[in-house]
């Protein structure tokens, strides 16, 4: 028996539950490397035979502008020859500069070039070995015989294609059973599990490792982190600094890439937005403070968008040439059921090919390793 006020503590056994009728997802599914580079980039780098379960594509290089002094050249003005590393690059009536001397070039034989009178032009002094001889310009004599010109071969860069697969398999009594928050379970598993797997298409972009695969090994395309490899530095812990990611920019720059994408975790973001944080221009708001940077522009011309992933290593920032790198799709994400052996109301699958190209890897930078905590 029971006597005074009937309160809320007592009695609970015929109190309904108060239950959301939704389920909330703790990880957010943004696929930002995704939606940045794309999935369908086949028309971009005219890529034929599609799809394939290895992507080919050609680049090509002009001829090179530099060479390397090999044991040195004398000041004395009877010395009119020098050793080349590669004396194919030459042709007579090329201009060449030596720290502050020029350089025409009269004849070759094999790596040996042989120039006209040591007053071209600039300081006649003694070069060192190893210096870098730059070819800076050309004047031919008038009616001389041609001579055979430097040529390059263009070269095959490659990737693979991976398959992403997530398994469902639902009882037929879990399927029956009525749930809040989820109306139809299969369709719920089903959408389940093609974000899983879009969430590691997005990982596999930047961790990616390129792999041919065999009858006991898969076939896995390489990502961002394995096949930048020229741009590519590595700062053992120290901060990141604005001076390094225009650096980097100069780089591909200088290698002939144009970067338009600065991708990278919070850390990265936090420290762009610090880095400008003087140089933007604000209206008064008494009410709000901070500031975030979308965009940055580097003093060669270039403007880069600056996003950032959850998925992308928290250490590292992606310079990227957006026109020059991209995703594949060989067969987009779909479910089908497959053959039931057990008592399900659904046996089947999510599975999806893709693959990733990126060309000429030297208009591209990757900074790793700088500090996420200063």
């Amino acid at each position: 028996m029971a006597a005074g006020q009937e309160i809320t503590y007592s009695g609970t056994l015929n109190q309904k539950r108060v239950v959301a009728d939704r389920i909330v997802m703790i990880e957010p599914m943004e696929y930002v490397a995704i939606n940045a580079l794309g999935l369908d980039n086949e028309s971009k780098f005219a890529l034929v035979n599609t799809p394939g379960e290895k992507y080919e594509w050609l680049e090509d290089t002009w001829s090179p502008r530099t060479d390397t002094l090999v044991g040195g050249l004398s000041s004395s003005s009877t010395t009119t020859t020098f050793t080349a590393t590669d004396g194919t690059l030459y042709q007579p009536g090329d201009v060449l500069l030596i720290e502050s001397e020029y350089f025409w070039v009269s004849s070759i034989s094999g790596d040996t070039i042989t120039v006209g009178a040591r007053s071209f032009g600039g300081t006649q002094a003694t070069h060192a070995d190893a210096l870098t001889i730059y070819f800076v310009g050309r004047a031919r004599l008038e009616g001389a015989a041609a001579a055979d010109g430097h040529f390059t071969q263009p070269t095959s860069g490659y990737n693979y294609s991976a398959t992403f697969q997530k398994t469902i398999e639902i009882s037929r009594t879990n399927a029956l059973l009525r749930r809040y928050g989820v109306e139809n379970v299969i369709e719920r598993e089903v959408n389940k599990k093609l974000e899983e797997n879009l969430r590691l298409l997005n990982l596999a972009i930047y961790h990616g490792q390129r792999k041919a695969g065999s009858g006991t090994t898969p076939r896995s395309f390489g990502g961002l982190k394995a096949l930048i490899t020229t741009n590519d530095p590595a700062l053992a812990g120290v901060a990141l600094t604005r001076k390094r990611i225009e650096d980097s920019v100069a780089d591909c720059w200088t290698n002939g890439g144009r970067p338009s994408l600065a991708i990278g975790n919070q850390w990265a973001k936090r420290k762009i937005a610090s880095f400008y944080e003087g140089f933007v221009q604000t209206t008064i708001d008494e009410r709000m403070g901070g500031i975030e940077i979308d965009k940055i522009r580097v003093p060669l011309g270039l403007t880069l968008d600056v996003v950032v992933d959850r998925d992308c290593p928290t250490d590292s920032l992606f310079l990227l040439d957006k026109e020059k790198l991209g995703g594949i799709t060989v067969d987009p994400f779909f479910s089908e059921g497959l053959g039931k052996v057990k008592d399900t109301a659904f046996y089947g699958q999510v599975v999806g090919e893709y693959g990733f190209v990126l060309t000429h890897e030297k208009a591209h930078a990757h900074i790793s390793g700088f500090s996420t905590t200063v």
